[in-house]
């Protein structure tokens, strides 16, 4: 059975055998306008990038020839951000068998007072 530190080396190893990573997600999007004859038309797709950054919603448009990398990167934030949840589980672990640690630790009993001796 690894150690905590094992597990948490190997995690850290994982995570660097993932390469490029994105997060958010990549969305098809359609435009629809008049053509010259009245009828509506639908254009697109158009592929859109979203993700949230420092609380605000980021969208970048993606050409069509990059989907495919835009695709890859983002499966492999995915599984970034599973590594990344396995060393915080680790982390927390780590916490805890310090507290269990900390309360197993004797207490070192107060010396005792010496008597006050009264001379009269």
């Amino acid at each position: 059975m690894q150690t905590l530190s094992q597990r948490r080396q190997s995690a850290f190893d994982e995570l660097m055998t993932i390469g490029t990573a994105r997060r958010g997600q990549l969305s098809e999007q359609y435009y629809e306008r008049k053509a010259s004859n009245g009828k509506m038309q639908q254009q697109g797709p158009y592929y859109v990038w979203q993700r949230w950054v420092r609380g605000r919603k980021h969208s970048v448009r993606v050409p069509k020839e990059t989907i495919s990398q835009v695709k890859a990167d983002l499966e492999r934030g995915r599984q970034a951000q599973a590594v990344f949840d396995k060393l915080f589980d680790l982390m927390e672990e780590s916490a805890c068998a310090q507290d269990a640690d900390s309360k197993k630790k004797p207490r070192l009993s107060k010396p005792p007072v010496a008597a006050k001796s009264h001379s009269s």
